[in-house]
Formats: structure tokens, sequence, C-alpha cells
């Protein structure tokens, strides 16, 4: 009889035991990883962490991209690259509709993880989740939603197993600069302004860590690592599924591209010329304007290169040329033509816009190609301002 008591017992443990270790194998942990949108946040899609527990009735979605313009001096923090962003958890359906929305792709890749790796990570996205825990600061290429969401999984894998990649990284072939244009290049304005801003250190070689900064290259690059350790080798990624597909419609593209408008420019200072050549007057607006967007341009360069904490922009070679000097020149070159005199101060422009020209290809810095046909109509104007007399007299 204590035999099979025993027995009894022994028979009920093993299977209470089964049901938890059942119960614990449902349960998954998965990167989603969301296509690229059309507003400027975006443009470089999403990544997040799901939890997915039928046993508890839980489906989260831990979310590391969120912030809120309601945080005092949001847009001058912004712009000094202090920003706080959280993380946040939200159920599984309404971060699906959210994305719907948007007409992002979502895709599902879940982790090969045993029980005591994923009791480690929800427990680690929970903690971070608190109130006290779940604000970091914001850095676009180092530390950002994707970047956060691959470091927490690392943080339990790592200890256990060294992670391996099948296949060579994206990013030693590419610099920073170049997977932005990837994103950027059906969007021409956004890409400029971002390609004012990056300095040098955006067009050195992204390598693979920093190259995920990107939510589709980790997508891809992940979907190829592989768990090894003393004796044993597994998959990192078990499973992928695409559980949204992308809205396909085709986006309208204007051909107000930037380098179009910038040969209109240049097009038009020839024009503003030849008018002045022929009515003998002095069109000081076209001068203001240019003059103006120059140095203003000089001006925010100058304050991110020596005030704002945002990635890669603290060595800006466009400072050559883009810098407030041209705010003082404005005001001597109107007076000296007021005066009746050559305005000889134009040869600073000269000098400094030709500099940039002659020397770009040897910068460590990739620069928007819109800009060499202001640079040129620059040169152009201040070489018709020194030699006016000339021109003019040709007639």
């Amino acid at each position: 009889m204590r035999t099979l008591s025993r027995y009894l017992v022994a028979l009920f443990a093993v299977f209470t035991l089964s049901i938890s270790i059942h119960a614990e194998d449902m349960r998954k942990v998965s990167l989603l990883t969301c296509s690229p949108g059309e507003e400027v946040y975006s443009l470089f899609g999403h990544t997040a962490i799901r939890v997915y527990d039928p046993a508890k009735d839980i489906d989260f979605v831990f979310n590391y991209g969120l912030f809120s313009f309601n945080e005092p001096n949001f847009i001058w923090r912004f712009v000094l690259g202090e920003t706080d962003y959280l993380l946040g958890v939200m159920d599984f359906d309404s971060f699906m509709i959210e994305y719907a929305m948007r007409g992002s792709a979502v895709t599902e890749q879940i982790f090969s993880l045993d029980s005591i790796q994923k009791n480690r990570l929800i427990d680690a996205l929970f903690v971070n989740a608190n109130l006290r825990n779940r604000k970091y600061r914001y850095n676009f290429l180092y530390n950002n939603c994707t970047t956060k969401a691959r470091d927490k999984v690392y943080e339990v894998v790592v200890p256990h197993y060294n992670i391996v990649y099948k296949l060579p990284s994206i990013g030693d072939s590419l610099t920073f600069r170049k997977i932005i244009h990837v994103y950027t290049s059906d969007y021409p304005w956004y890409e400029l302004g971002m390609d004012l801003l990056l300095g040098a250190k955006a067009d050195r070689v992204a390598t693979r860590g920093g190259a995920q900064f990107s939510p589709m290259i980790l997508k891809e690059e992940i979907s190829t690592a592989v768990l090894l350790d003393s004796i044993s080798e597994r998959n990192l990624i078990s499973q992928e599924e695409e559980l949204l597909a992308a809205d396909t419609r085709l986006h309208s593209h204007s051909n107000l591209t930037p380098f179009n408008v910038a040969l209109l420019l240049l097009l038009f200072t020839f024009v503003v010329m030849l008018c002045e050549r022929r009515s003998k007057k002095n069109f000081f607006i076209w001068d203001i304007l240019l003059m103006t967007l120059q140095g203003s341009a000089g001006v925010l360069l100058l304050f991110m290169v020596l005030f704002s904490k945002h990635p890669a922009v603290d060595e800006n070679w466009l400072l050559v040329w883009l810098n407030p000097l041209p705010l003082f020149i404005l005001p001597i070159l109107i007076y000296k033509i007021r005066q009746g005199k050559t305005p000889y101060v134009m040869w600073i422009q000269v000098v400094m816009v030709s500099l940039f020209i002659v020397a770009s290809p040897f910068m460590p810095q990739a620069f928007p190609p819109a800009l060499y046909p202001c640079a040129v109509a620059l040169i152009i104007r201040s070489l018709f301002h020194i030699y006016k007399k000339d021109i003019c007299a040709l007639d």
C-alpha cells in the first residue's frame, strides 16, 4: 500500500511537472520588426520585443521607442541631443493596429531560448519597464529603440553562449551615411537635412554592431546568428513569420528635388546679373537672400558642432563655407557698393567657397550634390561684384 501511494505521488509529481514544462514551452519571446513608414520619425522602421504566455493570458509588446512632446523643453533638448526616450508596454493587438494604420509590414522572429533564459529576459524587461527604470538617453546611431532591444536580449544570451553570424556584416562595406541613404532615397529633402547636419563621423565604416542601429539590418543579421557553447550549437532564431504585409500604395514623388532647386538657383543668379548689367542697378535683395541662407546654415552647423550631443555632428567640414562669416560680409558688401567702391571683401567669399569645391574630394566627408550649384552661384556672384565695373563697361 505504501509502495502504491508513493507511486501515485511520484506519478502526480511527474504529471504536474509535465504540465508546467508544457506551459513553459508554449511561451515565446520574439523580435518584432516594422518596415519603414512615411513620417520622418518612421523612415528607418522600428523594433520591439514581444512576450507571449498563453497560460497567463499575457501578450505584451515592449517598445523602447516612446517619447513625449509634453516633456519640459522637449524641442530644445532634442536639438541639443538630450532627448529621453521611454520603454513602454502595450498589448500586442494594439501594437499591430497602430502599424497596420501606418501601412508598415511587421515581421516576427522567435528566439530559441530555453526556459531559464526566457525567465531572465522576461524578468529583465518587466524590471526595465518600471517607472524608475524606463527612461534612457536616446542616441540616433548608438542607443536607439533597436539597439536597446538587441542589447536586452544579448544581456541574457551572451553570458552563456557566443553569438556567431553566418554571413558577413553589411556594416563592414557601408558607412553610416550610406545606410541612412537606403531609407531616405525617396525623401530627398529629409536626406538633404540629415546630410547637412551629419559630419565626417557618419562616413566611417559602420561595422556589424554599428549597422544594427537600423531595424531592417538587425532583422536580416539576427536571422543568421548562431548560439555556440562548448557542447552545442543552435540558431538564435527558431522561426520567422510575416504577421502583417506592407501597404503597397504608390508614393507620389515631386521633381522639385534639392538638386533641381539648386540648379534653378544657379540659373536665376545668371538672370539677376544679366538684368543688373543691362539696367545698371544693384539687386541687393538677391545677395541678401543668398548670403543670409549661407550664414544662417553656418550658424546652425556651428551650434550643432559646439553644443549638440547628437552623434556624428561634431566634425562637420561644411563649416569651411557654410559658416556665419557671410552674415558679417553682407553689410560691408552693400555699404561698399552704395559708396561706389569695389567690394574687395568678396574675395573672402570667393576663397572660402572655392576652397570647399577644390578640397571636397579629399575631405573625409561626403557632401550632398545639391550644394555644388549653390557654391558655384556664390562664387560667380562674388566675382561679379568685384569686377562689375569692368563687366558693365563692355556695353
